[in-house]
């Protein structure tokens, strides 16, 4: 794919890095200093979500709450790829390179889930940082989210799986 992009190994390390040491308040209300801080331009802010370019066009970022609280800022790293077999290695080998260069400036990863959407987590104390391959979207994402809002999904995503829900 010509012209296909995703972030340096610099770049994905300043971003985490920038996301890790974020001291804010977590109100999507003061998303657009965060979003000035990075060079992310907001397209469009509604009560729960803040929707972004973050430099993969629209919509490649958002920034997700409830009550006006934020609780996940959600991040494409990497263009979106073709389906196909090139453009799924070219997915995994960015993820891959990805991961190493988080893991050289942010120590081991605290979780890694191998699979069709493989995530790798480096969980602190008061967020998460979850980088994914997300096969189906075609794309990497990286995501800073609080353990509040991400203990609530993976309770949601195991209550699917025992068919619960």
């Amino acid at each position: 794919m010509t012209g296909w992009r995703a972030l340096t190994d610099d770049e994905i390390i300043e971003l985490a890095t920038g996301l890790r040491s974020l001291d804010w308040s977590w109100q999507l209300q003061d998303v657009p200093a965060i979003a000035a801080r990075f060079d992310w331009q907001v397209l469009m802010a509604r009560a729960d979500w803040v929707m972004l370019d973050c430099g993969f066009g629209l919509s490649s970022g958002a920034v997700t709450g409830r009550d006006g609280v934020a609780e996940s800022i959600e991040l494409m790293v990497a263009d979106s790829a073709s389906g196909d077999a090139t453009g799924r290695a070219m997915l995994r080998d960015a993820f891959v390179r990805m991961t190493e260069a988080i893991t050289g400036a942010l120590g081991e990863p605290t979780a890694r889930m191998p699979g069709e959407a493989a995530e790798i987590r480096w969980a602190f104390p008061e967020a998460t940082l979850r980088l994914k391959n997300l096969s189906l979207a075609h794309t990497v994402q990286l995501t800073y989210q609080t353990n509040a809002s991400l203990a609530a999904l993976d309770r949601s995503i195991e209550f699917e799986r025992q068919g619960l829900i």
